[in-house]
């Protein structure tokens, strides 16, 4: 299954409305898992045919920041994160992308993810971790009214995925 977009956002690695962004779609993996297919356009290189790593971090960390919005339905911030690259990210060529929840606490939860060429999944090419802490509600208060909206909406719509499959 494919998880909705955010229609209200203009976010850089995940919305389909900005023309300049990467455009991500995550799948549903599993129980605290989600994937992702992607393919990085030619003008995130940073030497040719190679994508800028912080491009790849980008999609590393919105990947985990999305397993957080599936499987845990609230706004995590990344408080700390660490990549490391163990091959070479090409653009232009897709790429799978995986993203878990490792350990769940109360109000931190640690998340992982990595890419791999999408014929060679077993082979990550880039992994991160993080650390996410549930935002506080006033971050989600200070959002437009519109955007709030969407979010609670789009939470509520995981919760009642989650209490179908019970």
């Amino acid at each position: 299954m494919t998880l909705p977009t955010l229609e209200t956002f203009t976010c850089f690695a995940c919305s389909p409305h900005n023309p300049r962004g990467l455009h991500l779609r995550f799948e549903e993996g599993g129980p605290d898992r989600i994937t992702a297919v992607v393919e990085l356009p030619d003008d995130v290189n940073g030497l040719g045919g190679v994508a800028h790593g912080g491009i790849v971090a980008t999609v590393l960390d919105e990947a985990m920041a999305w397993v957080l919005y599936r499987h845990r339905a609230a706004v995590y911030v990344t408080a700390t994160m660490t990549q490391r690259f163990r091959g070479t990210v090409r653009t232009g060529v897709p790429l799978a992308v995986e993203a878990t929840i490792d350990d769940d606490g109360d109000r931190r939860i640690r998340a992982s993810a990595r890419i791999a060429d999408a014929d060679r999944p077993d082979r990550p090419l880039a992994e991160g971790s993080g650390l996410y802490v549930r935002a506080p509600d006033r971050t989600l208060q200070a959002l437009p009214d519109d955007q709030r909206r969407e979010l609670e909406a789009l939470f509520q719509h995981f919760r009642d995925l989650d209490d179908q499959s019970t």
